[in-house]
């Protein structure tokens, strides 16, 4: 068991504190890809309990980056020796005829274990890849974990099996990280970004006919909530809508100027009548 410091046990202290135990394994693919998955969630030992004659090149070329894992792996004769000294052992198995024994999924497995971990450390038992695990070897579990899968195939390959159960325990343990790693806005940072909102739109003229305290009251919650409410949708829509306008307007009066300054240049005494088109322009617009 990896001690704790100060008798604090650290996620990490307790996903190593979990080992998995494979019963009389067959095949060195599925050996390789279990001690791959014991790495990948960071869990402890690989076990393996009276293994068949398997092709070690295969194992270890499934395992990949996890030859550490592998060459470290313990093997023992019998299930009595695998397990002694564990004080948490359940058995992962499609049986759930037995009414004495506790039958969970892998997620209350992974509560279950990280409630008892103080007590000392955990092994999770997988059968061989034909049958599963025997009656005997259910024998010293304290709960049978049971992985929910279709009717029509509820059989996983041994490797598959052993990643869920371990990704089950990484994640009751240590939880989902964020997929944001951004952090939360400061409370300056969002009323400098409010303030920056409301400059546009008091240039934009948003505010002629909107209450700016009404407006910026909504837009805060948008910002923290997101938009929610069909009032918050015509809300941000009303805002580019406006926004939209105001930068027609200015293009307007952008090719306003230009063509005074080409009559202007061409033909000093020609009448400007560009003003009046303008105002139509704007008018036919609003």
């Amino acid at each position: 068991m990896v001690p704790a410091v100060s008798g604090v046990m650290t996620p990490e202290m307790r996903l190593k504190n979990i080992s998995i135990v494979l019963c009389r394994p067959r095949y060195g693919g599925n050996i390789g890809a279990a001690a791959r998955a014991v790495k990948n969630m960071g869990l402890g030992k690989l076990v393996l309990v009276a293994p068949e004659d398997y092709h070690f090149s295969e194992a270890r070329m499934f395992a990949s980056n996890a030859l550490d894992v592998l060459d470290d792996a313990l093997t023992f004769d019998t299930l009595q020796e695998a397990v002694a000294g564990h004080k948490i052992v359940l058995g992962a198995s499609r049986r759930k005829k037995s009414h004495r024994i506790r039958i969970m999924t892998p997620r209350e497995s992974a509560g279950h274990i990280n409630g008892n971990l103080e007590e000392g450390s955990a092994a999770i038992l997988f059968g061989p890849e034909d049958n599963g695990l025997t009656s005997a070897e259910i024998e010293p579990c304290q709960g049978i974990i049971s992985i929910p899968a279709d009717g029509r195939q509820p059989s996983l390959n041994l490797a598959q099996a052993v990643m869920v159960v371990a990704y089950e325990m990484r994640v009751g343990i240590e939880g989902l990280p964020s997929v944001r790693s951004f952090g939360s806005a400061s409370r300056p940072e969002s009323g400098q970004m409010l303030k920056q909102v409301s400059s546009v739109l008091e240039r934009s003229g948003f505010y002629i006919q909107n209450p700016r305290e009404r407006v910026l009251l909504h837009l805060r919650e948008i910002f923290s909530e997101g938009v929610k409410t069909s009032q918050d949708a015509r809300i941000i829509r009303g805002i580019f809508r406006r926004i939209f306008w105001k930068l027609e307007q200015t293009q307007i009066e952008d090719d306003h100027h230009r063509s005074n300054a080409k009559s202007s240049g061409s033909n000093q005494n020609s009448p400007d009548n560009s003003e009046g088109e303008l105002t139509e322009k704007l008018r036919t617009r609003d």
